[in-house]
């Protein structure tokens, strides 16, 4: 009569508290706020230009009026898309950091089932009653801080 031995882990409590994650998300918010920063430093010097164009409407020649408009335009639509692309990059920057950090996780998790013989690791957020003597989240955090140091 063989016995499967069964664990379970709680993926969202190392993913919030381990220290690779937390430098993920710190990094990201920074970069984040740095292209706010510079984006409203930009609208701000695009409005002050507009208004510069506007006062000036009745004292240009319409042709170079209207040339000073569409000048701008073409500046702020080029503003647009250069902030949208930099939040798209860091997304996208996010997202592969994340997704390699969780095949590390995996990596660690098979490991560890095989170093301790384990047949079976459940995640905890689909169990409805379990034992916490099976709970290896903190090993595996304690794993996860000590091998994983930094994330590509």
């Amino acid at each position: 009569d063989e016995q499967i031995k069964v664990r379970f882990v709680y993926i969202d409590f190392i993913f919030k508290n381990s220290t690779a994650v937390k430098k993920i998300s710190k990094t990201f918010i920074d970069k984040r706020k740095l292209i706010i920063k510079k984006s409203k430093d930009k609208e701000e010097k695009l409005t002050k230009q507009k208004s510069d164009i506007i006062s000036k409407q009745n004292v240009l020649e319409k042709t170079d009026f209207e040339k000073k408009v569409v000048s701008h335009q073409k500046e702020v639509q080029e503003f647009q898309n250069k902030r949208n692309n930099d939040l798209k990059d860091l997304n996208k920057t996010n997202v592969k950091m994340t997704t390699n950090f969780l095949k590390k996780l995996d990596q660690i998790m098979l490991d560890y089932a095989n170093e301790n013989k384990i047949d079976l690791i459940l995640k905890k957020e689909t169990l409805i009653v379990s034992n916490s003597k099976l709970d290896i989240t903190k090993d595996i955090l304690s794993i996860v801080d000590d091998k994983i140091k930094k994330v590509d």
